[in-house]
């Protein structure tokens, strides 16, 4: 196994060899002996691409190495030859070996027979002390590891592959285990197949230790050197955003890039889409919303992100920092910042630096919100008499806007002669009688500002024609002008007529019905008989 810093990848693969050696001393079924045969073609997959990457690597150290005479390169283009060159024979090696297992098996492939094969032939011919080619394989590997350390001089140093269980973390302390050597834990009561899964991932292993030593050979070659063919001059403004009269300052160098190479740019570890530019420099395409709080005294927020490129094995690394401004939220229309307690308020809530990307949501813990016909246009029904909305832009919190909320104001009731209201210090004549009509009318303002909330209906009152202190008739009037004719006749000057209202109702903007109390002396109409 191998130690150290391993890749993703090798770990992976460590935990297969593990468990695949763990299940060695049971008696497997034929099933499970497939899962190692599934096994060990993955991994003949991964050998596949290890010595396509390979190739690729130390194909382009010699490229670069033949563009100049320096000593050094050309030492490190050399030692990274010889590094293939072991990795070839040490593989081809290791490959004759699983033939001869196959062999032993009587196949010279992985198919039904070498699978189904419980025998511990191979084990035999690899454990035991007459047999050479569990310690030719042992030596083998050791001697890769070596020989790999001294070419490449990576540091920290390759560890062994053939690890003992002594030397594994996962066995070190399994009594089982830890006093047996590396051929026997591989080994020992192993079927065919398991055996040839447990030696081709000993070849990922050697592949993944070249891959490594060929990186560093290729940092000492120089073979991650970029080669630019394209220039653009850059300027970076320490402000986008300038007043008149005020200074534009702002950087101007020269950026360069390769067309022969496919550049990566992330943000934050996320990889970013490359857009074209009529330069020919390639560009990653930053798009995020910005997120909001922590703002200082002056609402500016100092806010960064990570900027990785990525070109030709190489990673270049850099903060960036950008501030953040505080939206402002605008209020207008309607009767905002002052609403009505349960009436459609309909109000238009704005922040006007985000432009065209406003498209809010909003929220309100003791009210209702209904999004109206455009972005920020929004009817409040509150609870409360005091709220606050909460403003949220894709996601993004934006701030909060307060509102007070004050009661619906009480109606006024007056009484009308068709449609001339009644002066009730000069009253009517007793054959005004038969057009009398009283009516609950809205406070002007809260008229004009939610008209659809301002209807009011009287539902029933009492209707007295009084004379001195008796009452000559009564009255219950159910709507808002009842038939007061019989009247006329015996109505006198000096009479009066009282209405006292008893029940109002206010229709609302949805058209339901709200009561509405009648407070005190408020409710009585007096008008006098002339």
């Amino acid at each position: 196994m191998a130690g150290g810093k391993e890749t993703p990848r090798q770990k992976m693969i460590g935990m297969m060899y593990l468990v695949l050696t763990a299940l060695l001393a049971l008696q497997v079924s034929n099933a499970v002996l497939q899962k190692f045969a599934i096994i060990n073609e993955t991994l003949n997959g991964l050998i596949t691409a290890g010595n396509t990457k390979s190739e690729q690597v130390l194909g382009q150290i010699i490229k670069d190495a033949g563009q100049t005479q320096d000593a050094g390169v050309l030492d490190a283009m050399a030692r990274a030859q010889k590094v293939r060159e072991l990795t070839k024979s040490t593989m081809k090696q290791i490959d004759d070996l699983k033939k001869k297992m196959m062999s032993a098996s009587g196949t010279d492939k992985v198919d039904e027979k070498l699978i189904n094969d419980h025998s511990s032939k191979v084990a035999t011919m690899m454990i035991d002390v007459s047999s050479p080619d569990g310690k030719n394989y042992e030596k083998l590997l050791n001697d890769y590891v070596t020989q790999v350390n001294d070419l490449s001089k990576i540091q920290p140093a390759l560890p062994k592959i053939a690890k003992a269980p002594k030397d594994l973390p996962l066995f070190a302390g399994d009594a089982n285990h830890v006093n047996k050597s590396f051929l026997e834990f591989t080994f020992e009561n192993t079927p065919v197949i398991a055996a040839l899964a447990s030696v081709t991932q000993a070849q990922t292993e050697v592949l993944d230790y070249e891959g490594r030593a060929l990186d560093k050979l290729a940092t000492d070659a120089g073979a991650k050197r970029i080669n630019l063919d394209k220039f653009i001059p850059m300027v970076r403004a320490k402000s986008s955003t300038v007043a008149a009269g005020a200074k534009y300052e702002a950087e101007m160098f020269l950026s360069g890039s390769s067309t022969s190479l496919t550049s990566e740019f992330f943000k934050d570890g996320a990889k970013l889409p490359i857009v074209p530019d009529p330069s020919g420099v390639q560009m990653g395409k930053i798009e995020f919303t910005a997120q909001g709080g922590g703002y200082d005294p002056t609402g500016i927020a100092k806010k960064s992100f990570k900027a990785e490129i990525k070109v030709k094995g190489q990673t270049f690394e850099q903060t960036i920092e950008y501030f953040v401004a505080q939206p402002v939220i605008r209020v207008t229309t309607g009767n905002a910042p002052t609403l009505y307690m349960n009436c459609g308020n309909t109000v238009n809530i704005e922040v006007p630096a985000l432009g065209t990307n406003y498209n809010p949501t909003f929220s309100a813990a003791s009210a209702e919100i209904r999004k109206g016909d455009k972005p920020g246009r929004v009817t409040i029904i509150p609870s409360a008499r005091k709220i606050t909305v909460g403003v949220t832009n894709g996601g993004t919190k934006i701030g909060d806007q307060q509102f007070d909320v004050k009661n619906v104001p009480d109606p006024r009731y007056v009484a009308y002669i068709g449609s001339t209201a009644v002066d009730l210090r000069n009253g009517i004549k007793p054959n005004q009688l038969a057009n009398l009509r009283f009516v609950a009318e809205p406070e002007n303002n809260f008229k004009e500002e939610v008209p659809k909330d301002a209807r009011y209906k009287i539902k029933r009152a009492e209707v007295i024609l009084g004379r001195g202190t008796a009452g000559v008739q009564r009255l219950n009037a159910t709507n808002e002008n009842p038939d007061l004719r019989s009247w006329s006749s015996q109505a006198r000057p000096g009479d009066r007529v009282v209405i006292d209202i008893k029940e109002v109702a206010r229709r609302t903007f949805t058209d339901g019905e709200e009561k509405v109390p009648v407070k005190g002396s408020s409710g009585i109409i007096i008008i006098p008989i002339n």
